[in-house]
């Protein structure tokens, strides 16, 4: 028999999966309903796996799991653990830093010029010895923004721009902010992601490497996108300039989970979800591009229509 009151939203693989008790309970499933799944769907689960996200087992049709790819629930879990390792050391320094910088304020009003390179060198260089771990990021790139401010201060024939690099600054600077929003958005605070959002768009406006301005607009859009789809199908609607690719995989994911509500008789779950796919599909039409991955999930679009349609009257 077909388990229906123990399925959930599996955070983890982002799509509905079947919860099992125990080891034993997910392989009797496999052996008892593999045939008759097969035979609705073309496919069915051939092995059961602990999701740690879930606390339980599930199943799966896919022969192999890939140990070396972290999942989502590994991610989040090694982003806290980061946050309990902070190394000391490493934040003494950037207060070293910071103590070094108030002195290069007093020290430009008194137009000190060599004491204030010298010391600029040593912030540099404290900066380039500490990693961007996600405990101290939000220090750093405090500390980054004042020494970039300072800098501007100086008079131009007091400090050689080769000594202290303008463009590894605004890198690192960008850098922070886009790894905060990666961060955030793994431990899903969608809300504060879309607060950063904004702040990360005007920081990247100031890089002068145009390649790399693109690349980082990308990733900025791609982390929007994805955070839109959270937020509801009306977000995404109001978006701008979506990316194409998020929207046609969120399209392809939910098909799946169209194609297990099928198979479990929940038509009504199937009816929702198409609307759903229908309306992300038509705001990817609107970008270029990709027309064969479109044209496929519009054919899956119609099959599960109809079959839904057929099963509908049925009752």
């Amino acid at each position: 028999m077909k388990p229906k009151r123990n399925r959930i939203f599996c955070r983890d693989c982002n799509r509905y999966k079947t919860l099992f008790e125990s080891e034993s309970k997910a392989d009797n499933f496999i052996k008892f309903n593999h045939e008759e799944i097969e035979a609705c769907s073309g496919r069915a689960p051939n092995r059961s796996y602990y999701c740690r996200s879930c606390a339980g087992w599930h199943v799966t049709s896919k022969q192999e799991y890939d140990d070396s790819l972290p999942s989502l629930t590994d991610r989040v879990l090694d982003a806290y653990r980061a946050t309990l390792s902070m190394k000391s050391d490493d934040k003494a320094k950037l207060r070293q830093a910071d103590e070094m910088m108030s002195d290069i304020a007093k020290l430009i009003k008194e137009k000190n010029a060599e004491q204030c390179v010298s010391l600029f060198q040593e912030v540099n260089s404290i900066f380039q010895c500490i990693p961007d771990t996600d405990d101290i990021v939000k220090y750093k790139e405090c500390l980054l923004l004042r020494y970039k401010k300072l800098i501007t201060k100086m008079d131009c024939n007091m400090l050689d721009a080769s000594i202290i690099p303008m463009d590894k600054m605004q890198v690192s600077v960008t850098e922070s902010k886009l790894k905060e929003l990666e961060m955030q958005y793994d431990m899903g605070n969608y809300d504060v992601v879309n607060e950063l959002l904004q702040d990360a768009l005007d920081t990247v406006s100031n890089v002068d490497d145009g390649p790399y301005k693109l690349e980082l607009n990308k990733r900025i859009k791609v982390i929007g996108t994805k955070s839109s789809i959270k937020a509801g199908i009306e977000a995404i609607e109001r978006m701008l300039n979506p990316d194409k690719n998020i929207l046609l995989t969120e399209c392809e994911d939910n098909l799946v989970k169209i194609d297990l509500s099928y198979v479990y008789g929940e038509y009504h779950e199937c009816v929702k979800l198409i609307q759903y796919v229908r309306r992300v599909y038509d705001v990817a039409l609107t970008i270029e591009g990709s027309e064969a991955r479109k044209k496929k999930i519009e054919s899956q679009l119609h099959k599960y229509i109809e079959l839904v349609s057929v099963a509908l009257q049925a009752l």
